[in-house]
């Protein structure tokens, strides 16, 4: 055998074997979203259970009502939170539509995730979250915006766990004039 290339076999011997071990050190890529739906039923049941006192402001088109609800129903609490806990961005429909971001606070260990849509017909088009140095989401917050010929709507959604819920809508119809509704809701413990 000839000695000018027995170092061949050894070498591709060596490539072979690293290149299989850094195959199955790889990772495969994150699909899925924070399960923002699992997150807002446990937050209903949270809320089901501690029953808050709920102070609970609606502004339509600058003409404010206030309202104190001192023991919310079930009933009420599904509807207060209905508009997030239709959001879920792990449908199939919806896998790889948004782009995500995370921003990281060393100091603290709390982090902001942006999932931000690559379209614009994706709804919502923004879903901010804060999470704590736990990993538990402390505030959600979703941005929506329709624009058409005929019509506009936007709307931002703000949850902050157990202490308040914003719904801001605003919409205008070809012809007829605008229509905001601004809804606040502000959870005080009943102790």
């Amino acid at each position: 055998m000839d000695d000018r290339f027995s170092w061949i076999l050894p070498m591709a011997i060596f490539a072979l074997t690293s290149c299989g071990t850094g195959a199955n050190q790889q990772q495969t890529p994150v699909t899925s979203y924070r399960d923002l739906k699992g997150y807002f039923k446990q937050e209903l049941a949270f809320i089901s259970q501690h029953k808050p006192v709920l102070y609970k402001t609606v502004t339509l088109n600058n003409q404010r009502d206030s309202v104190t609800i001192n023991a919310p129903d079930s009933a009420q609490l599904q509807n207060l939170l209905q508009p997030f806990l239709e959001i879920d961005l792990n449908k199939p429909s919806l896998r790889d539509a948004y782009d995500t971001i995370s921003l990281a606070d060393q100091f603290t260990g709390k982090r902001s995730l942006l999932y931000k849509a690559r379209n614009k017909i994706t709804l919502p088009q923004e879903v901010i979250l804060n999470i704590n140095n736990t990993q538990q989401i402390e505030n959600v917050q979703l941005n929506k915006h329709v624009l058409n010929l005929i019509y506009e709507y936007q709307q931002h959604l703000e949850y902050q766990h157990n202490k308040h819920i914003r719904i801001t809508t605003w919409q205008k119809i070809a012809f007829l004039p605008s229509k905001e509704l601004d809804v606040k809701i502000l959870l005080r413990s009943n102790n």
